[in-house]
């Protein structure tokens, strides 16, 4: 982890950094409040877009030859959400400078314990007001039907 803060106030940020990850975490296995979720978010309207990636890609360029990725927002995702939806992330960076940071992680989405897709996920962030917002949600999308997840055997982060 880079920083430009202190041995105490960098374990202190990368502790909220980490508990950033674990309300979105939870805001999709509980599902219980569209707020809850929104407020990790600086605004409504940050950057959330996928791009597909390896085999997925090769097949949806097949079907779909003039797609390039896809774009919504976090109150769509949200919505959509199915029940027994779960995140996990996997191999996680945390990049904090100051008032900015990013983090990146392998993630798998799965619905009742069954993996959907996969990929990479990287988060930007900022300090606003002593509080962590997410700035952007930018991610690769592999299918489990069309590529099997390479590290959905590994111990995913959970916060200690």
């Amino acid at each position: 982890m880079s920083t430009v803060l202190g041995s105490a106030q960098n374990q202190n940020s990368e502790r909220k950094l980490k508990q950033v990850i674990e309300d979105f975490r939870t805001s999709i296995i509980e599902h219980d409040s569209i707020e809850k979720i929104g407020n990790l978010f600086l605004h409504d309207s940050i950057t959330w877009a996928a791009i597909f990636t390896n085999k997925t890609k090769k097949a949806a360029m097949a079907h779909m030859p003039d797609f390039r990725f896809h774009s919504t927002d976090y109150k769509t995702f949200y919505t959509n959400l199915k029940e027994k939806s779960e995140e996990k992330f996997y191999n996680l960076k945390i990049d904090e400078r100051g008032e900015f940071a990013t983090i990146s992680f392998d993630y798998s989405l799965s619905i009742d314990s069954k993996v959907q897709n996969w990929g990479t996920e990287y988060w930007s962030l900022m300090l606003v007001n002593g509080i962590w917002k997410i700035t952007s949600v930018t991610w690769t999308m592999n299918n489990e039907e069309i590529e099997k997840c390479p590290f959905s055997n590994e111990t995913p982060f959970r916060l200690d």
